[in-house]
């Protein structure tokens, strides 16, 4: 006890009292220790205290040799941790039938810390068969809450009163309304508050504070304690205020609270108790202030104390043993903290009269959640010093020792204390070199070499990874870290650097060697089985890692290189990812998370650019298999990988390439997975291709880096998995793709072959991809120096598709945004006509005039033959859309935006290569294209003559050809001559006119000025024909 300060001793006479009380139960206390007084508010911790008080003694000092004591209080330490991790795995063994096994879920599952969500009365306790074993085990984690909020209350209160008042409030500690019990009992249990602020709170006149300070002395029981005794309990919880009105307010509850359970032998009443309190007071002064310099004498305190018990005297030998109490020992002065500043006997007869009262002890066994709990009060400093004696040892055994105790604190930690296993693995990956960012590649390989730590700390890491992944959360990143360090070390095995995709699953496939590994070391990778396979594990750690193994390499030749690719490939990198699908959502959103943004260079250095390609490629392909081992949950991750590419995209020095480059090849492998069976859902399609766009959008370089590859998958998607391609957004995207690839040289034959297969065989064009069908053709056709057969043939295919908007009309196909079905069977016929014209007919006829936009715009390319067979699949469209429901206004507006459109466009090329000089072939060449043209007007108006002619806006429209026939009639070309389209012209409008005339479209009538109208624009266009077509007006 001497070599300890006052305040350590009274700590550890707390811990021999309490030990004491343990002792009569039980032995071997284990768990009941922590149950019984580490989660009781109103109790001093034991284990927590004691496994921190190890953890103090064997911390080592910086570079000092561990002591014999350092190295008993760590094995002390290390013990406590595997009885912990061994009963946690021989309860998850118990849990055979299915009732168990339900069990253990829910115990995996409960929170720590828990939380606290009503108010519950912290002091009162309850029993396993009172409230059953499951609320009890709950009620002890509550109680253990508790009292952290407890402490934690303290410390705000120590602070400033109010705020720790409401922190109590808030943490549920005291009810609402108030319960002056509750803060009794606050003041009574919570240690080290401030002792000058209690006695301030419970000496003040308020209603409520005397209400406190009546349950406050309450809490003491004095039964059998003489006066001073009881005087010096009461004192020693706080400090008497220096106001005399609060002190007589707190005396007065003291006599009080002292009368009453005592008999009335010795005093009468409370008053007396009162007095006598006062006397015992100015007592202690008189003898222990050294500013008095005459001492009061025993005589004197007895004479000054008579008739005080009701007029009575008090026994003189009563009196007599206060006064040499009190004259030998003063009453204990105590400091902010709450402990006094030594020991005296009085303190000596506290503590024993406190042993004497024995609190109901409670009796269990192990529960993994109390276990867990247990060992959180002293993970912290536990995983501290494992990794200071790891870091600080050479001794081969010692570092096994850490070895298996860090196992043995994964073991425990996976069972909610994620943030633990975070901490073991930040604390072990700074032991493998693998992270120094200071050390170059020549420099940490040589450490790795030539230092068994380094490669014992890999090993550890990367086996927690492998068996306690689904408890690592931010602990991703030191992993991804040190894996990328090793893949620049070229330490990696070929089959994690070079994945092999299989692209019928859609999987990353291990090697035959890997795979072979991984089946002869299952047994021992999985940790989570009790000390025996942590023991065999650390069994192989010492012959595959130990001096002896290393010597061994070397007589048989075995480089250092070698040595070291061995012990990687005994991490069993690979099944990290490929088992990805066992992991639970955080830790996969975690893994993922840390990839990307090693990807985007965040936490990286890079020696050279092909450095940082090829390590954003290999994230990539990690991402890759996570990704394709996840389909079936794709839309529960994904979102937020989409939100980390966002994210990383904002960096302030983000390079979109390398990073979208690989990034665009690797999603559009996961497009592939995701398409290689059908799914009934389209969000995960959805969210892939938007991933992909964004990644495509970031720079106009992306494409062009990487055509090829991206050709090669697009052109797989549209070939192999069209019928599982549903929505309209992925098919925009491959499209669109399709068309950017297919623009360079290289893959322009692979790029148009997939489109003209698509369009050929029509089964998988819709109406939910035909634009972009259209789209996609135009921009093969609007390439330069491309072969002329293939446009052609594109052409033809586009006025072909004619043929599927029949077909999508007459089925009764709606606009997608429409709410109209054509499916009704007994609806009348004209019922059926207006929904034809109110919903498929809409829908098509848009289809056909986006597919008619298309085709005029091929009429302007540079090479005659394709604008002029651009014109005839134009005129075929029309023929074929014969069978499709034009009313008038549709008909007007597909005049408008195509053929007249058309014929304005080509007329302007026309005038444009007139003046210019030495291009009268591109002049006529455009001219010749334009007669095509006016032509096909012509015979798209008879063959739409009668619904454009029911229009409102017939006139306007007839006037509108009728200015395009003068404007061609008379352009002048120049130094070139006519136009030879002036040729046609009047033909043309003979063979429009004469076909109104028959039709009765074109009658003189009365009110009706469309006869004089064309008589007098004929006379200005083409006035030959004049006497032919009106010689009423002759």
């Amino acid at each position: 006890m001497q070599v300890y300060s006052s305040s350590t001793g009274s700590l550890l006479l707390l811990c021999v009292v309490q030990g004491h009380q343990l002792r009569k139960h039980n032995p071997a206390p284990g768990i009941e220790s922590y149950v019984n007084f580490d989660c009781d508010p109103t109790c001093h911790n034991v284990f927590e205290d004691v496994g921190k008080m190890l953890c103090k003694h064997s911390f080592p000092s910086a570079g000092s040799a561990l002591t014999s004591l350092q190295v008993q209080a760590f094995e002390g330490l290390v013990l406590i941790i595997h009885n912990i991790a061994e009963k946690i795995d021989k309860e998850e063994d118990d849990d055979d039938d299915d009732e168990k096994e339900k069990e253990k879920g829910s115990r995996i599952s409960m929170p720590n810390p828990i939380e606290i969500f009503d108010y519950r009365p912290f002091w009162e306790e309850k029993s396993k068969e009172e409230i059953g074993l499951e609320t009890w085990v709950e009620f002890v984690r509550v109680r253990k809450a508790q009292k952290s909020k407890l402490m934690m209350a303290g410390n705000h209160f120590n602070r400033d009163e109010k705020k720790g008042f409401e922190y109590l409030k808030i943490s549920n500690l005291v009810p609402d309304p108030p319960d002056p019990k509750a803060f009794a009992m606050f003041f009574r249990h919570t240690p080290r508050l401030n002792k000058t602020a209690i006695g301030d709170y419970l000496g003040d006149p308020d209603e409520f504070n005397i209400r406190v300070l009546r349950e406050f002395t309450k809490s003491f029981d004095f039964s059998g304690m003489i006066l001073d005794t009881a005087l010096r309990t009461f004192l020693e919880t706080f400090r008497l205020p220096g106001e005399s009105q609060k002190i007589q307010r707190i005396l007065e509850a003291f006599s009080e609270g002292f009368y009453d359970p005592q008999s009335s032998e010795v005093f009468a009443n409370k008053d007396a108790v009162l007095i006598l309190c006062y006397s015992l007071i100015m007592l202690n002064t008189d003898q222990h202030n050294p500013q008095v310099k005459k001492k009061m004498t025993e005589e004197e305190f007895i004479r000054n104390n008579r008739g005080i018990n009701d007029g009575k005297d008090l026994p003189r030998e009563y009196l007599s043993e206060l006064f040499h109490s009190i004259s030998t020992n003063a009453f204990t002065a105590f400091g902010q903290s709450g402990f006094p500043v030594d020991m005296n006997p009085t303190r000596w007869i506290e503590l024993m009269n406190r042993s004497k009262h024995v609190h109901p002890f409670v009796l269990c066994e192990f529960d993994r959640r109390l276990g867990r709990d247990m060992f959180a009060t002293i993970a912290g400093p536990s995983v501290a010093t494992l990794s200071a004696i790891f870091e600080q040892t050479d001794e081969e055994e010692m570092l096994h020792e850490c070895i298996e105790g860090l196992f043995s604190v994964a073991r425990i930690a996976q069972y909610g204390l994620e943030d633990i296993i975070d901490e073991l693995i930040a604390s072990f990956c700074k032991f493998t070199t693998l992270l120094n960012p200071y050390a170059s590649a020549e420099e940490t390989l040589y450490a790795f070499s030539h230092d068994m730590k380094p490669r014992m700390a890999t090993l550890a890491v990367f086996t927690i990874a492998n068996s306690f992944e689904e408890s690592i959360r931010g602990g991703w990143r030191n992993i991804v870290d040190c894996l990328l360090k090793l893949k620049r070390l070229k330490l990696l095995p070929q089959s994690i650097i070079e994945p092999s995709n299989n692209e019928s699953s859609g999987s990353s496939s291990l090697s035959d060697l890997e795979e072979a590994q991984s089946r002869s070391s299952s047994s021992w990778l999985k940790l989570g089985h009790g000390r025996q396979a942590s023991s065999g594990l650390i069994g192989r750690f010492s012959h595959f890692l130990s001096m002896e193994s290393v010597e061994e390499n070397l007589n048989l030749g075995v480089s250092e290189f070698e040595q070291n690719l061995k012990v990687i490939q005994q991490c069993q990198v690979g099944t990290i990812f490929s088992n990805s699908s066992k992991l639970p959502e955080e830790p996969l959103l975690n893994l993922g998370r840390s990839l990307i943004f090693a990807a985007a260079g965040k936490g990286q250095k890079f020696s050279t650019p092909i450095e940082e390609e090829e390590t954003v490629a290999f994230c990539w392909e990690l991402l890759l298999i996570i990704a394709s081992s996840n389909t079936h949950r794709f839309t529960t991750f994904w979102p937020q990988y989409h939100d980390y590419l966002l994210g990383v995209i904002q960096f302030p020095l983000f390079s979109p390439i390398p990073f979208a480059e690989k990034a665009i090849v690797a999603l559009l492998k996961v497009c592939i997975k995701l398409l290689s069976s059908y799914q009934p859902d389209r969000h995960p399609e959805e969210l892939i291709f938007k991933s992909i766009n964004l990644m495509w959008k970031l720079d106009k370089e992306i494409i062009d880096n990487c055509f090829e590859l991206l050709t090669q998958l697009v052109s797989k998607i549209i070939t192999d998995y069209a019928g599982n391609l549903q929505t309209q957004f992925g098919w925009k995207s491959v499209l669109h793709l399709l068309s950017l690839t297919g623009r360079h040289s290289e893959t322009y034959e692979l790029g148009v072959n997939t489109l003209i297969s698509l369009m050929s065989d029509g089964t998988h064009v819709s109406r939910t991809n035909y634009p972009y069908c259209i789209d996609c053709a135009f921009g093969f056709i609007a390439l330069k120096n491309t072969p002329s057969e293939k446009n052609m043939k594109l052409m033809d295919l586009m006025a072909d598709s004619v043929n599927l908007l029949i077909q999508w009309y007459k089925s009764g196909y709606s606009d997608p945004g429409s709410s109209i079905s054509m499916v009704s069977n007994t609806s009348s016929s004209s019922i059926e006509d207006n929904m034809k014209a109110l919903s498929s007919s809409n829908f098509t006829v848009n289809l056909f005039i986006k597919l008619g936009e298309a085709l005029r715009k091929t009429s302007l390319a540079r090479r005659e033959e394709i604008r002029n067979h651009a014109i005839l699949s134009l005129q075929k469209s029309f023929v074929l859309a014969e069978e499709l429901y034009f009313t008038p206004t549709s008909c007007i507006n597909c005049f408008n935006l195509v053929i007249f459109a058309m014929i304005d466009d080509l007329h302007e090329k026309m005038l444009e290569y007139s003046r210019r000089e030495n291009a009268e072939r591109e002049m006529r060449s455009m001219e010749a294209t334009l007669k095509i043209a006016m032509e096909l007007l012509a015979e798209v108006y008879l063959q739409f003559l009668k619904p454009i002619s029911e229009s409102s806006g017939f006139r306007t429209f007839w006037l509108g050809i009728l200015r395009r026939m003068d404007t061609c009639m008379k352009a002048e070309l120049g130094e070139y001559g006519n136009s030879k389209v002036q040729e046609i012209v009047p033909g043309l409008l003979k063979k429009m006119i004469t076909e109104m005339k028959e039709k009765e479209i074109l009658v003189q009538r009365e009110g009706d000025d469309l006869w004089e109208t064309t008589y007098i624009q004929i006379q200005w266009i083409a006035p030959s024909l004049k006497e032919e077509l009106f010689p009423e007006e002759l």
